[in-house]
């Protein structure tokens, strides 16, 4: 009988022999409920090729160069539902996250005519199975299989984007919040840009949500610089974060 996708996780994390967190478990849990069905712009067929090419970025010992095309290497599968164009532009983005420009993003976003919001579905596609498969890689666990693909159409919800300084998508400014937003908006005083650059997929933000709030701190406890889940304290919590941020070469 085929898993469910919670199940899926469970039996990755309870037969690994560590005291995982149940938040934990819970989170991945959640984005790998998500992950195999239709989304926002993506079908549930499109999201797990997306999600093949990310497995396929990180497996590969010895990863092409930012500026080759990984598909024409024969590193990609050939039968893709998305396009050879638009697989190199996942896999750059999986294993060379710290080279990519805006200019690339233009010349890409050209080649393979995604909009900027199919896009940002693509980067919690990402950010969903690097979360999970780098914590079983890290924790010496089994990783979990993809879901079955659940068939059906995306939502296609567009939300009232603009234009932002800090970013190289459109966003949505904290006084045109809606109800799918209200989750991560109310209530603060103001989103920072690093959080509010998925902003155009509220599903995105919920991944970035949930995720965060469990691998790294809950957004709304940003400001509380004594917070802790009393294991690591915030100072050695945010030493961990930045020492990542740098070995990735984050932008933030």
């Amino acid at each position: 009988m085929t898993q469910t996708p919670t199940a899926l996780i469970e039996s990755s994390h309870q037969h690994s022999g560590l005291a995982v967190r149940s938040d934990l478990t819970a989170a991945h849990a959640h984005v790998w409920e998500k992950l195999a069905a239709p989304g926002t712009w993506w079908s549930g067929s499109e999201r797990v090729a997306v999600a093949e090419v990310v497995r396929l970025a990180l497996d590969d010992s010895d990863p092409i160069p930012p500026w080759e095309s990984a598909s024409k290497s024969g590193r990609l599968p050939g039968d893709s539902v998305i396009s050879s164009e638009l697989q190199d532009a996942v896999y750059r983005l999986a294993v060379h996250a710290g080279t990519l420009t805006e200019e690339w993003y233009q010349k890409m976003r050209d080649s393979t005519g995604v909009t900027p919001q199919q896009w940002v579905e693509i980067i919690e596609i990402t950010v969903s199975v690097v979360s999970v498969f780098r914590f079983a890689q890290i924790a010496g666990i089994g990783r979990p299989d993809f879901p079955e693909v659940l068939e059906g159409q995306p939502t296609r919800q567009a939300q009232p984007s603009k234009p932002a300084k800090h970013h190289w998508v459109p966003v949505v400014h904290l006084e045109d919040v809606t109800p799918e937003l209200a989750p991560f908006y109310d209530g603060l005083p103001a989103v920072a840009p690093v959080v509010r650059a998925l902003s155009s997929v509220p599903s995105a933000m919920d991944t970035l949500a949930t995720l965060g709030g469990a691998q790294y701190i809950p957004m709304r406890e940003m400001i509380d610089l004594n917070w802790t889940r009393g294991t690591l304290s915030r100072r050695q919590i945010e030493l961990v974060a930045g020492r990542l941020s740098a070995h990735r070469e984050c932008f933030y």
